[in-house]
């Protein structure tokens, strides 16, 4: 292999087409988009596969600006980077393990930059395996490292298990009788096919051990007068603290609602009956209620959003404290509230009675539920010190034991025998089916593995923290986010029955989505226990891509405690490696966690600092000169909105976790070549929906910096600002970054130019830190926008400065007037182009509704680039008159059409300067969807030349 001394520059350092990287994320963010390999285990703010593929082939092929001798002109190059933008355009399309090709090309294409042979791809803080999954896929031999055990144990199952038993044909009797034998079963298939007949025979046996506790609810409405369960819904009950009560116990519900189905709803009420010992009980009422009475029952028994709760014997409050301290002394209850069941119409909703109650009682099996609480489950939940978004330790939930209600435990404990029993049958059935017995012995394990897997899913989704959806009408998971908040009222799924959260459903979705690991030819990779602070895994020349920890936002150890002891007592025993701990480590983890040092914030950051700046200098010595090292940031607009009980502790310093990156990878010698900003969906994100908290990403491109670099002084900096910026925004418009995130990828060249260099003086002799060199960036980012106001018109100019001083109001003629002298134009010039109106000593900018709508540029005799970009606007955002029609503006516009794109740009800064958000989104929607309106627009309009007749007549 030859290694060039000076590497070429990589499409990753120079353009990107991040709008359809953007799109594609955000949709592989969404839930309910089929089987994906993700459902094979819940992993917290896990990277979106298009991103990870995108950066992993834009680090691998050459910029076309690194080949002069075979595009030596600038046109030549945008159009080849436009031919890669087009490869990584169809990467992004969506179920993309149904498009092996699309892999081939990608890999055929990478191959010519890299004498034939892909490097291998190292990821040392693999997490839930996105970047590895997606190197393994692309052709790479993949490489992941983490210290979490869980995260080890998903990457061993996407590089390894699945990837060596791909093409198999399933080893189960039913599946071995189907007609096609083994050439039916193509990639993981036959795995999966094995994954989900071994669960149905677990399924079978979980009923005939403890089936009795998930009976059927009576009811008339359907023939027999039994009803299959969906969930039984209940409340936690807290004694009064007014004596008027007599210390009965009431409910603290955060909700009554069960059902917003179309403008029918379901609400529990809570009647008072002072004839029963406890003087209430559940009624259940359907209907189109008041909004007044829907708003009531949506707050349950709280006085308010987010407030104290009251009491609905003597309608006196009770204090959140109250409660609290209660919760501690282990005193509150829980009461059902409600059964949902199968109707012949749909969801049922019954009142329970007290024999209902009575028959989900667990007798015969409570040593074993105390000893699981007692043993497996008394590791200590995480407290608001530790994780952010909520926790429920305040109500005295302190141990993972005090998760689950005894029917739960008793339920998991089962499932988790029988996934150790069943071993025996797989190893037995696959000897039948000709596997020798070292390879029977191997396969069994996987598939217990996967199915170890199914048993996790089926925790997150039975559990005391699950809530009930009413517009779903389903049980949902407790990790919606990376939080355990406390719930009041929640949702105990049928484990065996064959709605959302039962051992079916959880089980049969894992094997759905073993079948979409491998994509084509399957290549082994390897996964590995590893502290990336302390170790490496011992490959050389390797092209390093990493999704590290963000600073202090999410504690991963503490949170995969929840899976870790399910997974360790199903198959701990097959990887004694991976799980020798009794819990997930703690304290080598790189994060900023200043309660893991004693409450000193200083100590936290430090250990950040020094264990990320020893990862990445022994990557460096570790890596392919050829290739840079790609780092993602997950970077956060906003801090999230607090939820219940969440506390202070969201107040997170997102400043010092992105600087800190910064200085971590220059000290450590890189230099960074590139920054880009990656979205995903703002709607379909880990942290609660609807809230900013890790929205997108930064992905960085570094190279490791000369061990010569000189240094310079501020000044000097700052020239080399202004002499570089133009040629790579010019380069970062052709990859069509939003608007919106314009200013965050132009800090990747001069973050080049600041990391370039061993140090920066400032005019005192003192190094310029990081925050100082991006405050330069985006100063001189301002300064070069503003000069491309330079190649514009007079008229164009003009509208710029009237706008960045009135927007689109009104302001003084005689301002106007003053100003129009200064940009060698006129009032009534401006008038004439058809810009402005002037009235009664006032003038301001038409909006662009107020265009007229047959306005044509050819017959336009004071043509300016202000009315073709707000034409352009006009009708594309305004309007929504589509890509085509606004693509037949953009054609008759010709050369003229990029000084309009270059115009939207300034534009959006200027709105999001003033705050105009209406009219800075207007200007980024243009922006984004430029590329398939340009597309349009180059298409010739062509009518096929008649065909000529032979001699026989025929064309």
């Amino acid at each position: 292999m030859t290694v060039s001394n000076s590497p070429k520059k990589k499409l990753i350092e120079v353009a990107l087409p991040l709008p359809e990287i953007n799109d594609a994320s955000a949709y592989d963010k969404m839930p309910g988009i089929g089987p994906h390999p993700k459902g094979i285990h819940h992993w917290w703010a896990r990277l979106p596969l298009p991103t990870a593929r995108a950066i992993l082939f834009a680090s691998v092929v050459d910029d076309p600006e690194a080949h002069p001798e075979k595009w030596p002109t600038e046109d030549e190059q945008n159009a080849e980077r436009e031919r890669l933008f087009d490869i990584i355009r169809r990467m992004m399309g969506k179920k993309l393990h149904e498009a092996p090709e699309v892999y081939a090309e990608a890999k055929a294409e990478m191959l010519k930059y890299c004498d034939g042979q892909l490097p291998p791809v190292f990821d040392p803080f693999a997490g839930g395996g996105s970047i590895p999954l997606e190197a393994s896929r692309l052709g790479f031999k993949a490489h992941a490292g983490d210290l979490n055990p869980v995260a080890v144990l998903l990457n061993k199952c996407n590089l390894e298990l699945a990837p060596q038993w791909s093409g198999y044909a399933p080893v189960n009797p039913d599946s071995r009788q189907w007609i096609g034998g083994s050439e039916a079963w193509r990639g993981t298939h036959g795995l999966a096919a094995d994954v989900r007949y071994y669960a149905g025979v677990i399924h079978q046996r979980a009923i005939e051990k403890i089936g009795k506790y998930y009976p059927q609810v009576n009811s008339e409405n359907v023939r027999g007068g039994e009803a299959n369960v969906i969930a039984w819904i209940w409340v936690r009950t807290v004694a009064s603290p007014n004596p008027a009560a007599k210390g009965k116990h009431v409910p603290i519900a955060s909700s009554f609602v069960l059902s917003t189905k179309g403008n029918h709803s379901v609400w529990v009420h809570p009647a008072i009956d002072e004839g029963l010992d406890e003087g209430w009980r559940f009624e259940v009422h359907s209907g189109v209620p008041t909004k007044d009475g829907l708003a009531k029952a949506r707050l349950g028994t709280k006085a308010g959003k987010g407030q104290d709760f009251i009491c609905i014997l003597t309608r006196t409050p009770i204090q959140r404290s109250y409660v609290q301290s209660e919760g501690k002394a282990g005193r509150l209850r829980e009461r059902l509230m409600c059964v949902v069941a199968d109707g012949p119409s749909g969801r049922m909703y019954i009142v329970p009675n007290s024999e209902t109650e009575k028959s989900l009682q667990i007798h015969e099996w409570r040593d074993d539920i105390a000893e699981a609480r007692a043993s497996l489950l008394a590791g200590p939940l995480p407290t608001r010190a530790e994780i952010t978004g909520g926790v429920c330790t305040a109500y005295g939930l302190s141990s993972w034991g005090h998760l689950f209600t005894d029917r739960q435990i008793l339920a998991l404990l089962t499932t988790s025998d029988l996934i150790q029993e069943i071993g025996s049958q797989i190893r037995s059935d696959a000897e039948r089916a000709g596997l020798q017995e070292t390879d029977a012995i191997r396969y069994e394990q996987v598939v217990r593995t996967f199915l170890a897997l199914a048993a996790d899913r089926c925790a997150d989704f039975n559990n005391s923290l699950c809530r009930w959806s009413p517009s779903n009408q389903k049980v949902m998971n407790l990790f919606g986010k990376q939080a355990i908040p406390m719930v009041f009222d929640f949702a105990e799924a049928n484990f065996l029955g064959s709605s959302v959260g039962a051992w079916k459903t959880c089980s049969d979705y894992v094997a759905d989505c073993v079948e979409v690991i491998s994509v084509g030819e399957a290549r082994v990779g390897e996964a590995k226990q590893l502290d990336a602070a302390a170790e490496q895994n011992g490959a050389e020349l390797i092209l390093v891509s990493t999704d590290p920890p963000y600073y202090n936002n999410i504690s991963y150890a503490v949170l995969s405690d929840f899976f870790y002891v399910w997974l360790r007592r199903s198959i701990g025993k097959v990887y004694p490696d991976i799980f020798s701990t009794v819990l997930v480590p703690k304290l080598p983890e790189l994060i900023a966690a200043a309660n893991r040092f004693e409450g000193d914030a200083l100590r936290a950051k430090q250990h950040f600092e020094n264990g990320f700046r020893q990862a990445f200098s022994a990557l460096r010595s570790k890596m392919d000169p050829r290739f840079p090292l790609t780092v993602y940031y997950a970077f956060k607009q906003e801090d999230e909105d607090v939820t219940e009980d969440a506390g202070a502790h969201n107040d997170l310093d997102l400043t010092t976790g992105w600087e800190t990156l910064l200085e971590a990878l220059i000290s450590s010698g890189f230099q960074i070549t590139a920054t880009w900003p990656v979205r995903a969906s703002q709607k379909w994100r880990m942290v609660s929906m609807g809230a900013n908290a890790l929205a997108s990403y930064i992905v960085l491109a570094c190279r490791p910096r000369l061990a010569s670099a000189p240094q310079i002084s501020s000044a000097q900096f700052r020239q080399e600002l202004s002499r570089t910026l133009p040629a790579a925004l010019r380069h970062l418009q052709q990859g069509n970054i939003a608007p919106v995130d314009f200013a965050q990828a132009a800090l990747g060249p001069g973050m080049a130019i600041y990391s370039r260099y061993g140090r920066i003086l400032d005019p005192a002799g003192k190094h310029m830190s990081v925050r100082s060199a991006i405050n330069t960036i985006n100063q001189t980012l301002t300064e070069v926008l503003s000069e491309v106001e330079d190649e514009f018109d007079a008229d164009t100019r003009w509208a710029i400065a009237w706008f960045e001083q009135h927007g689109f109001l009104e302001g003084d003629f005689g301002d106007a007037e003053l100003l129009s002298k200064a940009k060698v134009t006129s009032v009534s010039g401006l008038q004439h182009a058809g810009i402005v109106l002037s009235k009664g000593g006032k003038v301001r900018l038409l909006r662009p509704l107020e265009l007229p709508t047959d306005w044509d540029p050819e017959n336009d005799s004071r043509l300016t680039v202000w009315e073709m970009t707000h034409h352009l606007l006009r009708l594309y955002h305004h309007q929504g008159a589509g890509d085509e029609i606004t693509s037949g503006l953009l054609r008759k516009l010709g050369s003229n059409s990029e000084a309009a794109r270059d115009l939207a740009y300034r534009l959006f800064k200027v709105s999001e300067k003033k705050k105009l958000s209406q009219e800075a989104l207007g200007y980024n929607a243009l922006v984004l969807g430029w590329p398939e309106i340009a597309r349009l627009a180059r298409q010739e309009r062509t009518v096929p030349p008649p065909t000529q007749s032979d001699m026989f007549g025929r064309a």
